[in-house]
């Protein structure tokens, strides 16, 4: 009989912190408050949406370029002159990543329903995984909910031009 071997509580976690606090250097939350929440504390649902990471429930990687979207993001970059948020930045990603994908033969959905809340786009084609987005600021509950209910997806988080992260479930 194979005994399963346990880390050490203390490796285990300086994992769960280093994954928070990657979480948190990456993902800007939403300033808007939603009421009636079970969970608010920001830390508390960082910690959780670790443990689903390092328990290997869903994947994070993290992409990086100055051509995340080609030729494309040189026009939403002069569109919004450099500013990172606010709804010219949001609305001119959401068109460029919208264009990216259609230019691939994906079908774009706006604003689609997630099990809990809305993600800004829905990107699919027949035979391929749905690709949900989320552009700028995001709510951790949502991510928590949705990243504990759905399966067979992939989530992208862009908080900035040349910077994503995408989550498979």
């Amino acid at each position: 009989m194979k005994k399963n071997k346990c880390l050490p509580w203390d490796e285990v976690e300086k994992a769960i912190y280093k994954e928070k606090e990657w979480l948190k250097k990456n993902i800007e939350i939403s300033p808007y408050p939603v009421k009636d929440l079970p969970i608010t504390c920001p830390d508390c649902i960082r910690r959780e949406i670790a443990i689903l990471i390092l328990s290997g429930k869903i994947k994070a990687k993290e992409i990086k370029s100055k051509q995340l979207w080609g030729d494309l993001n040189l026009s939403v970059i002069k569109k919004h002159k450099g500013k990172k948020h606010g709804g010219v930045w949001h609305s001119g990603t959401m068109e460029m990543v919208s264009e990216y994908f259609k230019n691939q033969d994906y079908k774009v959905e706006n604003e689609p329903r997630l099990n809990y809340g809305n993600a800004d786009l829905l990107v699919y084609k027949k035979g391929e995984k749905d690709i949900y987005v989320e552009v700028g600021t995001v709510s951790l509950y949502k991510l928590l909910y949705n990243f504990n209910m759905m399966n067979g997806i992939d989530l992208l988080i862009i908080p900035k031009d040349d910077y994503l992260i995408e989550f498979n479930l």
